[in-house]
């Protein structure tokens, strides 16, 4: 995407807007289980042909952030930690400029 570049702010993955999705393809949990990636899937409740998505392995609940998001120590910025993994919609995001715009994304120089 023109003149898109990640700033580590977090936005996507803390607010609960369309940027933050409580539900995966099929793809992504088979994918998931062939990486032998266990410490996702246990977040993960199939049932009924649903992926629900960060549903606290303790708790049974479904959570109301992404558990693999860490604030870096001393700045204002955020890291995922499962990057080279993380969900399709995750990847995918933002799907352009306006749909950036609308979740308060701030990957693109609006000035």
């Amino acid at each position: 995407m023109e003149k898109f570049k990640c700033v580590q702010c977090g936005h996507c993955c803390i607010n609960l807007s369309d940027a933050y999705q409580t539900s995966v393809p099929d793809c992504d949990v088979s994918r998931w289980k062939y990486e032998k990636r266990y410490d996702i899937l246990e977040w993960v409740d199939s049932f009924a042909g649903l992926n629900d998505i960060w549903i606290s392995p303790k708790t049974h609940e479904p959570v109301d952030r992404c558990p693999w998001l860490r604030k870096l120590p001393n700045k204002d910025k955020y890291t995922c930690r499962i990057h080279e993994t993380k969900p399709r919609h995750c990847r995918d995001f933002p799907k352009s400029k306006r749909h950036a715009l609308d979740n308060g994304c701030r990957g693109f120089n609006t000035e």
